[in-house]
């Protein structure tokens, strides 16, 4: 009977004709979520507590000053916002359920509507924020090699955004075939949507992982305690959360045949990308919320002890050389929420030991103010 549907009759006959038969049989309608539900809800409430928490400081001068990072991740969290919005959206519209139990069927067209735009915000959403956390990273680290490689990272997310939104945008020519190819009354072409997913998400994949060995490779360098060694590397290894989600993804894609029944196939895909989206957001953020919590809370990380320790020594965050550790860390200090500040004033005297050879002097650096500045 299927095979009879699909041939002489349009799409829309034949999701009719599969729907008024379930509907004689009783198979119940269950969608697999809900329009608000907290596996989205959750990450989407997380990521706007750390873009607050961000933009709070920035505004509160912790941290550094503006960037082009954090205009980059205003607009990554304005798509945010419209991702969400569009999730919600489409479990509205149908997708959760049986194509063939979306009623009315002018729904269905709406839900591919917004799953086409969804794909769009979700593409560049996920490279924005990644180009926001090289534009980071730039603003700390000096050494040469790593400012090359991070330069090129942010060039190779230029690149998937503008790639993949514009193979998005044109996966079916014409265009509308996108959300009324589902009627099967109109002739036209499409790629295959499924493959350009999979090859999107092992590229991403591939750039999450280099993007966060890059910073912790950098700080296990730096003059620092082992304790704020692993505190600001467990920061920046907090990117793997996204690298992980991004597995799932794929995993995802994997499990789900997505050319019978798309609207319910491709509803836990839209879902995890959600989830990515989110944490993109929340893993970008981070490094200012460290600022926030050692202004509010200097015990933490042992910064206090530290920055105490540092001001009895006299140490001062002045003289050193441009992609040296010791610049390095200062400005990780600078840009996290660390505080070197301290000055030490020093008398010479320069006068010669008359017990020593005229040859040698001796100069002696004698302290005598210490004053925090």
């Amino acid at each position: 009977m299927g095979k009879c549907a699909m041939a002489h009759c349009t799409g829309s006959e034949a999701l009719m004709a599969k729907y008024l038969g379930s509907r004689q049989c009783n198979i119940p309608i269950e969608p697999l979520y809900t329009e608000v539900d907290a596996g989205t809800l959750i990450p989407f409430i997380a990521a706007t507590f750390f873009f607050t928490i961000r933009i709070s400081s920035k505004l509160m001068r912790l941290g550094g000053g503006w960037g082009a990072d954090d205009y980059t991740i205003i607009v990554a969290y304005i798509l945010a916002v419209v991702v969400y919005s569009l999730h919600v959206s489409m479990i509205h519209y149908g997708f959760g359920r049986n194509i063939w139990d979306i009623v009315p069927q002018e729904d269905i067209t709406i839900a591919f509507k917004v799953f086409y735009a969804y794909v769009l915000s979700y593409k560049a959403l996920i490279s924005l924020a990644k180009i926001s956390v090289g534009l980071f990273l730039l603003r700390i680290f000096q050494a040469p090699v790593f400012r090359y490689t991070t330069y090129a990272i942010i060039a190779v997310n230029a690149a998937i955004a503008i790639t993949w939104i514009l193979v998005d945008a044109f996966h079916c020519i014409p265009v509308h075939l996108a959300w009324t190819a589902w009627k099967m009354d109109e002739t036209g072409k499409c790629i295959d949507f499924i493959t350009a997913t999979y090859v999107n998400g092992f590229v991403n994949i591939t750039v999450d992982t280099i993007m966060v060995s890059m910073p912790i490779y950098e700080v296990l360098k730096l003059k620092l305690s082992h304790r704020r060694k692993i505190g600001v590397a467990l920061m920046f290894g907090m990117g793997l959360l996204l690298t992980a989600v991004g597995v799932v993804r794929v995993i995802i894609l994997f499990q789900h045949d997505v050319t019978k029944n798309p609207t319910y196939e491709m509803a836990p895909l839209n879902y995890w990308s959600m989830i990515e989206c989110q944490m993109a957001i929340v893993c970008a953020c981070l490094p200012a919320t460290r600022a926030i919590l050692i202004h509010f809370l200097p015990g933490i990380a042992g910064q206090a002890t530290e920055n105490t320790y540092n001001k009895r020594l006299g140490i001062s965050s002045s003289g050193p050389s441009k992609g040296d550790s010791t610049s390095n860390s200062t400005m990780l200090d600078s840009e996290c929420g660390g505080f070197i500040s301290k000055t030490v004033t020093y008398s010479v005297d320069t006068s010669v030991n008359s017990q020593m050879d005229s040859s040698e002097p001796c100069i002696n650096l004698v302290e005598i103010d210490k004053r925090r500045v």
